[in-house]
Formats: C-alpha cells, structure tokens, sequence
C-alpha cells in the first residue's frame, strides 16, 4: 500500500510541476476555500461543518497515521496536529505530496509557499464528531497557486473512530483527490485519487 501511495505521489509532484508553465485561462479568486462543507460522521449521519471546526476530544494533540492493508502496516505516511479547539491544524513529517508541499502543510486557510516556488497553496479544514464522542470524520480542501492563478484543487478527508479500549488508538479511512485547472502537453490532467483504510496512534 505504501509504495503505490508514493508512486502515485511522483506522478503528482510532476503534474503540480507542470502547472506552473501553463496558466493561462486559470482564474484566481481570494483562497478558494468555502466557509462551509457537508461532512459524513462515521455513524453515517451528515453535519455542515464550518471552516476551522475541529473535534474537542482531539484537542492539543498530535496522531500518527499509519496506511494498513489486511493486518500489516507501514511507515507512517503523516502526523497529524490538533490545536486547543480540536482542529486539524497542521500536517507534520507528511509524505502526501512532501516534494511539493513540504514535510509541514498548515491548514489555516492563509497562502504559503512551497518548496517549489512560485507555487503556493492555502489549506484548510472542518470537522465534527459524532454525538456520542465515538467517532470524528475532519475534511480538507486544498488550492495551488502559480502568482495569482488557481492552478490545482484538492480535498483529503478522514473518518474513523476511537478504540473502546485504547483511547490512544484510532482507526478509519483517509481519501485524497486532486483535480488540475490546467492544460500542459504530455501531462495527465484527469486527477488523481487515493483511498484507503488507516490506524493512528497518540504521540502527545
């Protein structure tokens, strides 16, 4: 599972690439991101989470996330940081697009350069948990920049719940999709998707 996650990311570190030579036509409109999203908790109710919403059980807390497939697991693929109001505020030691955005994306809706300059993005997030505290699901959206065009979208999100008998631990499923605003020769412009299950472990 790892491995096809980290091909798959080299092809997107040369579509976000490409991106920056062809932006004609892109348009550009303050962060791109909306101040509300429809998002589904894992006991299958919907909630419209507003930007910066977070989870208070997950507050002033930092997860890794580790990809599994069957029994076995990898690497971990990011660390995960909640801040004092359970919102997802920052990926940490990432590995979803590292060669572009960095080992750190912060989700406070504020551009940021990326280590591919003159690309930027702005970043964030909203979440809910379920009525019970049991569960949590959080989305993310994501735009690139090349200057002032919109080159990119995308949106990461995560569902899971707490172990009964390990709050330490939770598990769920983590999805991420990137669309490109642009048309560059040679350069896959359908997208790309991912999904797949995950268990994720306190560090502090």
């Amino acid at each position: 599972m790892q491995l096809r996650f980290v091909s798959r990311n080299g092809l997107l570190f040369l579509v976000l690439a490409g991106c920056l030579f062809s932006i004609s036509g892109c348009g550009s409109s303050g962060n791109g991101l909306p101040e509300t999203v429809t998002i589904t908790l894992p006991d299958g109710t919907e909630t419209e989470a507003t930007l910066g919403s977070g989870v208070l059980t997950l507050a002033d807390t930092s997860w890794q996330f580790f990809a599994t497939s069957g029994s076995s697991q990898g690497l971990p693929f990011v660390t995960i940081r909640f801040d004092e109001n359970g919102n997802l505020a920052a990926f940490e030691n990432n590995t979803i697009a590292s060669s572009i955005l960095g080992e750190t994306v912060l989700f406070d809706g504020v551009k940021h350069n990326t280590s591919q300059p003159p690309l930027a993005y702005a970043a964030a997030t909203y979440g809910a948990g379920t009525s019970d505290a049991s569960g949590f699901a959080f989305e993310g959206r994501f735009t690139g920049y090349a200057s002032a065009f919109t080159v990119a979208t995308g949106e990461a999100s995560a569902s899971g719940t707490f172990d009964p008998d390990d709050p330490n631990t939770m598990t769920g499923s983590f999805s991420f999709a990137v669309d490109i605003l642009v048309d560059f020769p040679g350069v896959p412009t359908e997208g790309l998707a991912e999904d797949f299950t995950f268990i994720a472990h306190k560090v502090e």
